[in-house]
């Protein structure tokens, strides 16, 4: 399976845009997967959030996560979309813990999946 694929989800029906842009498969699927849950009101790629964290050199980053999502009840969540094979690396792992930071202080929850 190709996952660094890239390209464009056209008219989404929960998106504010007319197209969201993707940069993997994994990615894509899971545009596909909000748009058929119905507990998800709206979601976006494009949505201008940047987290800041610490890599392991100590160097200060800034990380983009790929969905800011919110559900019918209100709740928004930030969902980062990672392959099952490096949800444990330890730069996904800082980036999940500087996430749920910023998510708590901000009534958010974060979510680290796999699409299958």
């Amino acid at each position: 399976m190709a996952i660094s694929i890239h390209g464009q989800y056209a008219n989404p029906k929960k998106s504010p845009w007319n197209f969201e842009k993707y940069q993997s498969d994994l990615e894509r699927r899971m545009m596909d997967r909000l748009e058929r849950d119905p507990h998800v009101a709206k979601w976006m790629k494009r949505h201008g959030i940047t987290i800041p964290w610490i890599d392991g050199q100590k160097h200060q980053r800034r990380y983009v996560p790929d969905f800011l999502v919110q559900h019918e009840d209100g709740l928004r969540v930030i969902v980062e979309v990672k392959d099952p094979s490096r949800i444990d690396s330890s730069d996904v792992q800082r980036k999940r813990k500087a996430a749920e930071i910023w998510c708590k202080q901000r009534g958010m929850e974060y979510v680290l999946a796999t699409v299958q």
